[in-house]
């Protein structure tokens, strides 16, 4: 990864993503705006706004219900994490945290973080763009309160965040941003509420289609906790260098398609449990940050290893696994978390055994944060496999890099390792 001056893309992505990224813009920016001129956009993004705002305001309380009922059937991960969402149509929108700039300076804090809690931004304004256009869910529903409704939301969604995509639109933005002005028609935040032991999604917004994109973006942004370290000082430091408005115009243009790109792994899983998207989504962020970036690159670029693409498949199938176990109670998921039974440990060394009645599918694809040599106890078949290269046998010592991709295949009878960490 090139060092890093400032958190910009450029700076964090090689040539190759930010070509591919692009690319993607300036189709995405045909695809939603045609052949509107950017002033012609402008115009009719507010004509539209005001026929929405008033063709809602006799029904703002059941639509922001609708709003919470529609994310909340799109994105099951939201009962099951127990998470309450606050969301209303209004015209006052003034959340407590919203368009603070104020940045906490810290010359200390690793590039490397930044960049990881940009990318992770961009991901959760590239989810709330995609997570905006649910509302057809609830196509039956909108057209009793006003059949008009409906096709003036999918245009609104287009002209607003279509415009992200036009550079001459985000020079604008960047320049409005720095005399003072807003640019948001919603706001939403995240927060904790101790006393319920709850992540609280508040969310505000002039109208329905934007209140569901500060809901989703409020459900990611509690998924982006999972890419924040243990030092919560660094953290605060991370957050006020990156978490700026200033930052937003980009995020939205190049986020969705980072979004997409993850997606995309959780459609080609054919896992039916859509739960699982964003419990992927949390492992994928607690990467260290150098694999972070390097994951997020390949698979952007549609270049993922193959020891990359089995990790994400294989965490994603035990994902499943334990939240049909979660579901039916039959087990105790912390009892399964681990495929193997550690029988000696001491400071040089684990002795290490798998049992032979192990489903394969728990010998998952996985990387550690040291370098290891591993010297099997006896003779078996069972085999290793390191990124990118050829199942090999056991049968003599294997040394793995740090942070390599790696797996154990399943052979006869039980598995027993010393392995030494270094």
């Amino acid at each position: 990864m090139a060092n890093l001056l400032e958190v910009e893309y450029e700076k964090i992505f090689k040539p190759e993503t930010m070509a591919a990224l692009k690319g993607k813009s300036g189709q995405s920016l045909k695809q939603m705006l045609g052949n509107k001129s950017l002033m012609q956009t402008l115009m009719s993004s507010q004509k539209i706004l005001g026929e929405i705002i008033e063709a809602e305001k006799p029904h703002r309380n059941v639509l922001s219900q609708i709003a919470v009922d529609m994310v909340t059937q799109a994105y099951p991960i939201i009962d099951y994490a127990n998470i309450r969402i606050d969301a209303k149509i209004e015209d006052n929108i003034n959340l407590s945290s919203s368009g603070d700039e104020t940045p906490v300076e810290d010359a200390n804090t690793p590039e490397a973080l930044k960049a990881k809690r940009r990318i992770i931004n961009g991901i959760t304004q590239g989810a709330s763009i995609r997570g905006s256009f649910a509302f057809y869910l609830f196509r039956e529903y909108l057209d009793l309160l006003d059949d008009s409704l409906v096709d003036k939301y999918g245009e609104i969604l287009k002209q607003v965040f279509g415009i992200y995509d036009d550079e001459n639109a985000i020079a604008m933005m960047l320049a409005a941003l720095e005399q003072g002005q807003k640019m948001a028609g919603g706001e939403s935040e995240m927060v904790y509420d101790e006393d319920t032991e709850q992540f609280v999604i508040k969310a505000r917004a002039l109208c329905f289609p934007m209140l569901v994109h500060e809901i989703v973006k409020g459900l990611y942004e509690i998924v982006g906790t999972q890419g924040f370290g243990k030092d919560l000082e660094q953290n605060k430091a991370v957050i006020g260098a990156v978490d700026k408005l200033s930052n937003e115009p980009r995020d939205l243009q190049y986020g969705k398609f980072i979004y997409d790109a993850l997606n995309n792994l959780y459609v080609e899983s054919n896992i039916d449990d859509a739960r699982v998207r964003e419990l992927f989504f949390t492992e994928v962020y607690k990467l260290e940050e150098d694999e972070f970036i390097e994951f997020i690159e390949n698979v952007v670029n549609n270049k993922l290893t193959s020891a990359q693409k089995n990790w994400a498949m294989g965490e994603m199938r035990s994902i499943e696994k334990d939240l049909k176990k979660d579901d039916t109670g039959l087990e105790d998921l912390d009892e399964e978390i681990k495929p193997y039974k550690d029988l000696e440990v001491t400071d040089k060394y684990i002795i290490r055994e798998f049992n032979e009645n192990i489903d394969p599918i728990e010998l998952k694809w996985h990387r550690d944060n040291e370098d290891r040599t591993i010297e099997i106890l006896g003779d078996t078949n069972w085999k290793i496999q390191l990124d990118n290269q050829l199942p090999t046998s056991l049968n003599e010592s294997i040394f793995i890099p740090r942070h390599m991709f790696h797996r154990v295949i399943k052979g006869n009878g039980t598995l027993k390792l010393k392995i030494y960490k270094s």
